[in-house]
């Protein structure tokens, strides 16, 4: 069925709330070809935190207040991981050229709590070419670093401590190779580099990773075989990242650029039919806009502007994903972010971050789960030379309509 462009947005609505009745994909075809398919789920998530952390709707580390103010707990109520999705494929395509893309926000945008704002995730064009395994991507998606994600319920997964990487603009070239039953792929990508404010020059517009004069480069190395287990594949792969951001030092132009930086590996490892092993490891510096290094990027003093530097991060995470029974998914595992305490010495703050979670997910049926978490956090503050620990255990029940 052919729609203009305000019959699709009129449809969109349309398929939405017919989507509360239904798990089945549906699709609509605008005017140019393109099969446009909705998926998504609405979801809840109640949590009880018996301290706080940096944002009580998803918890990545401690707040530094627990250090004077412990055990402020409190309750929190969000539908902010509801999320909405576009699968596009293209009916134009031809012999030799595919074409695919996404669009998906959720509502961590910000808002108030009973009027959460979208955010985009993903907005993405792809083409492919023939049997090639060679592929162009461009617009917003997951960074090509660190690509697996930390099974948890929490929002936050382990980002800031120990699960870096996030999504961002980018242009992306991806090679595939077939191997052995498997796939050997190479990838690179130029991507914006999302600073900060500028820490010196505060009349200055523009932000630290605009003012860069080169964006950040991105690539990957992985394989992908198959393993002793029936179905199931083995993946191991090396990424890094390198850019620069700009610092106005004051405002008579005077600048220093300090770099960003990282090396990645990440695993996935069946070891049965219902046992699989994940994790990832990194190492690199100012690292807050990727999520690691506990959201610090660089240390700026002050009193002394040049002597800003970027903050030396280390880290990463393990889990272990057991699924006896198709209905029932058990996760354990846990994280760490690491900073250089040579590098945070004169300004203090967050030098540590430790996380362990356990949950299970229950099945109702094949749209509606039900799950729990339990998340404890340790995060280490340098305070005046010497480290105080805040601690955090949080309690969280999901409910989740697919559709």
């Amino acid at each position: 069925m052919n729609f203009t462009t305000k019959k699709l947005a009129a449809a969109a609505i349309l398929l939405s709330s017919i989507s509360a009745f239904s798990a089945e994909p549906i699709s609509v075809t605008t005017k140019s070809g393109v099969t446009a398919t909705l998926y998504g789920f609405a979801s809840l998530n109640a949590a009880y935190e018996d301290s706080k952390s940096n944002n009580g709707n998803f918890a990545n580390f401690v707040a530094q207040s627990d250090l004077t103010n412990k055990n402020d707990g409190g309750w929190y109520f969000t539908p902010n991981l509801t999320r909405i999705g576009l699968n596009l494929s293209s009916g134009s395509d031809t012999s030799f050229f595919k074409v695919n893309g996404k669009v998906e926000v959720d509502f961590y945008g910000g808002g108030s709590g009973n009027a959460p704002t979208p955010r985009l995730r993903h907005g993405y064009g792809e083409i492919s070419f023939g049997n090639s395994g060679f592929s162009i991507l461009g617009g917003q998606t997951w960074d090509l670093i660190s690509p697996l994600v930390t099974p948890t319920l929490n929002a936050g997964v382990l980002n800031n401590s120990g699960d870096a990487g996030l999504r961002r603009a980018q242009f992306r070239l991806t090679e595939k190779i077939p191997v052995g039953g498997g796939t050997f792929e190479i990838a690179a990508a130029l991507v914006r580099t999302i600073g900060e404010n500028q820490p010196y020059n505060t009349s200055s517009a523009s932000e630290t990773g605009v003012d860069a004069d080169i964006p950040t480069f991105q690539g990957r190395i992985g394989i992908t075989l198959p393993t002793w287990v029936e179905k199931k594949k083995f993946s191991f792969g090396v990424s890094g990242h390198y850019g620069q951001e700009e610092i106005d030092l004051d405002d008579t132009g005077r600048t220093k650029d300090i770099p960003t930086w990282s090396t990645n590996i990440d695993l996935t490892l069946p070891l049965s039919n219902a046992l699989t092993f994940l994790g990832e490891g990194f190492v690199g510096a100012n690292l807050d806009t990727y999520a690691a290094g506990i959201g610090r990027g660089f240390a700026a003093d002050k009193a002394d502007p040049e002597s800003i530097k970027s903050i030396f991060a280390y880290g990463g995470w393990i889990a272990l994903q057991a699924k006896f029974i198709k209905e029932l998914t058990i996760n354990v595992g846990a994280g760490l972010d690491k900073l250089d305490r040579d590098d945070i010495e004169k300004v203090g703050g967050r030098e540590q971050n430790i996380s362990i979670f356990a949950n299970t997910t229950y099945n109702l049926t094949d749209a509606f789960s039900l799950g729990f978490e339990y998340l404890h956090v340790q995060t280490d503050y340098l305070v005046a030379n010497s480290v105080k620990e805040a601690y955090l255990n949080r309690y969280q029940l999901s409910a989740t309509y697919g559709f």
